[in-house]
């Protein structure tokens, strides 16, 4: 009877519970965080991808790889929702939502044996706190699978405290599968195994005692465990390194440092992960304000006077396994050199609130105990008093997560750059121009995810670097727009006005810092490009490419200084391979290098933002480079050469004509500058 009288009270206090921490994951999700960033936007194209017909295990990325099962999540939520990056938002949110009922039970599950306030308001108190929590409401809004760590961490402990308290085979079959799935979440998770089995350990020890039975349900655990994670496990067998490699990047120890350097890093980053809970937290204005703790001063006091707690009583089971758990848990965090330290220690949030929810009632029923004797008002004050403190406290939090979250951090205008609102809006623009229309974009990557998520997957954008060069079609078949981010690239829009003054500026991107992010600028078809280089000299390349021209800033240089140097060339047929151009300074005889070389500077074209895989025919690439003149450079005459060849076997292309001198090796000259003493 008491127990339905508890949960009469319990469950509709956790449904507003539940119902606030909803609100605050839930509230402008579609505008907060704005735009997408870069992983945000890939988890969209996993989502895509897995809805078009992939199944993938393991997803492979530029950097690394990652975990499946939040890409999933978030194509379930995107058939909901209908918008792929309301779609990544909401799946972290609606999994931040479901954290605080299964932090409620692993809490109710793992304070049942304890007396006192603790067993009876302990779930609740830990459940708040999860739910007020700045930390977790963070992380719950950033589109990011790290925030399934908490939930599975929670579900897990739940399933094995209630099947260490109940012997329930279900309860440890619950605890296997939980176990197994967490593996497809994020790799902070690849610790449960380790903090399950203390755990497991913990109780036993207490107990005194050890059958066959406990055995079997440990077998139990691992065997279901095993057999969810048996896909996943495959892949790592069948692709070496997959496991291990986003690790390796980021661990912060390394063997060649030495062991005193080592010992001191991992010292240093100890401290630093201890004080991001109460002192001075995360740097990263993408995830927090920067620099502000984990927990603020109600929750780290509380928090901090939990630790105490568990520490005076580890010898019973509960507080050892919460201090192990936040031990344990903070390992990622300590080992890591790049991300938010937060973020790798996101494993410890379930045990962090339960230390406040210890540090909040335990000292409520020591008071309780000690005041019995005192005259009948004293527990009813003590009561009301705890209830204010509490309330208060929790009041606070509530209101400073909301003001720090929304107005603080939510109107920080560089949330624009870091969430990338730009190449979002770029990517929209494209997405909507005709199909037949062809695109250049400078000097954004139109592989970017943000580009490409938000194109509708367009994939015949072609993009350069308009600080380094320019990419200009002959003759246009069709209109052509030009999609430049004036801030990265001051060039382009005024060569295209030079080149193709037939075009104009069609559109503008969103303002940011009173400016617009990009211009467009079409070209109509018809157009002929208007291009005329200082100095007219034409050459063939195995009828792959074709020079027009150069540029050069003077005839003259004085040693030491720099050649600054503009090829005019183009596509004359279609390239599987890229080629690597080489600019040479040639003379006398160099010590130094052993032959007639000076200087060079050798690039693909457009410092490898246009390879010559991706010309089309017709196409003319206005390409800059620099060749330093040493300062020992003796004065005379100096030929100006270039040519192609082939990484990494140095082949060079053939000259096939060339209205000018051949050098060796199949270069050709452009002409000659005069070196003068400094």
């Amino acid at each position: 009877m008491d127990k339905l009288r508890s949960s009469r009270v319990k469950l509709p206090l956790l449904l507003v519970i539940t119902l606030l921490a909803a609100f605050l994951r839930l509230y402008r999700i579609d505008s907060l965080p704005p735009g997408d960033g870069y992983d945000q936007a890939d988890y969209g194209l996993d989502a895509l991808a897995i809805l078009q017909g992939e199944r993938p295990i393991f997803i492979p990325t530029r950097i690394a790889g990652r975990e499946a099962l939040f890409s999933y999540l978030v194509a379930i939520c995107f058939l909901m929702l209908g918008n792929v990056s309301t779609a990544v938002y909401a799946t972290s949110a609606i999994v931040g939502v479901l954290t605080i009922p299964a932090i409620y039970l692993v809490a109710e599950e793992m304070f049942s044996a304890e007396k006192g306030a603790l067993a009876q308001w302990g779930g609740l108190l830990a459940a708040l706190a999860m739910a007020v929590a700045h930390w977790h409401l963070s992380w719950s809004r950033l589109g990011m699978r790290a925030i399934l760590v908490p939930l599975f961490a929670a579900i897990t402990m739940c399933f094995l405290w209630r099947g260490l308290r109940t012997g329930s085979r279900w309860a440890f079959a619950g605890c296997g599968f939980s176990l197994g799935l967490s593996m497809y979440t994020y790799q902070a998770a690849r610790i449960f195994p380790l903090l399950m089995l203390l755990g497991f350990a913990y109780v036993l020890w207490s107990r005194k005692a050890f059958s066959r039975r406990d055995l079997l349900n440990l077998i139990l655990v691992f065997t279901v465990a095993l057999i969810v994670f048996a896909p996943l496990g495959h892949y790592y067998l069948t692709h070496p390194g997959s496991s291990s490699q986003r690790i390796e990047q980021t661990l912060v120890v390394n063997s060649s440092q030495g062991l005193r350097a080592n010992a001191r890093i991992l010292f240093n980053q100890i401290v630093k992960t201890l004080l991001a809970f109460s002192v001075h937290g995360d740097q990263d204005p993408r995830v927090t304000i920067p620099g502000r703790p984990t927990l603020n001063p109600f929750l780290s006091l509380v928090f901090l006077s939990g630790v105490g707690i568990s520490l005076s009583r580890i010898k019973k089971p509960l507080y050892l396994f919460l201090l192990t758990w936040l031990a344990l848990m903070s390992v990622p965090a300590i080992l890591a050199q790049y991300g938010a330290t937060m973020k790798r220690a996101i494993g410890t949030m379930p045990a962090v609130t339960m230390l406040v929810a210890i540090g909040l009632l335990v000292p409520y029923d020591v008071l309780r105990r000690r005041t019995a004797h005192r005259p009948s008002p004293w527990p009813k004050v003590l009561k009301a008093a705890l209830l204010i403190a509490v309330g208060a406290g929790f009041t606070y939090t509530g209101v400073v997560t909301y003001r720090d979250y929304f107005v603080v951090w939510g109107q920080n205008p560089n949330l624009f750059t870091h969430f990338e609102v730009g190449l979002s809006a770029i990517g929209e623009y494209i997405g909507e121009l005709p199909f037949e229309e062809r695109v250049y974009l400078s000097p954004v990557l139109p592989e970017h995810p943000g580009v490409v998520l938000h194109s509708k997957l367009r994939e015949d954008v072609k993009g350069y670097n308009g600080r380094v060069c320019l990419v200009l079609p002959t003759r246009v078949a069709h209109d052509t727009t030009y999609v430049i981010v004036p801030g990265d690239d001051k060039n382009s829009l005024d060569l295209l006005r030079e080149y193709f003054p037939q075009g104009r500026i069609v559109d503008e991107g969103p303002l940011h810092y009173q400016k617009p992010y990009f211009l467009a600028y079409r070209v109509p078809a018809g157009a002929e490009v208007q291009i005329e280089p200082s100095h007219r000299l034409e050459a063939n390349w195995d009828n792959k490419i074709g020079l027009l021209g150069y540029d050069l800033n003077a005839p003259t240089y004085e040693a030491g200084e720099t050649i600054h140097l503009t090829l005019y060339y183009q596509g004359l047929s279609k390239m599987g391979t890229d080629y690597t151009v080489f600019t040479h300074l040639l003379g006398p005889y160099n010590p130094a290098t052993d032959g007639p070389l000076w200087g060079q500077d050798d690039s693909e074209p457009c410092r490898r933002f246009y390879p010559t895989s991706s010309w089309d025919v017709g196409e003319i690439v206005i390409d800059k480079f620099t060749i330093s003149i040493p300062a020992e450079t003796p004065p005379g005459n100096y030929d100006l050469a270039m040519g192609f060849y082939q990484w990494p076997t140095l082949a060079r292309l053939p000259v096939s004509d060339t209205g000018g001198p051949v050098a060796a090796d199949n270069g050709i000259i452009l002409g000659q500058i005069h070196v003068v003493a400094p």
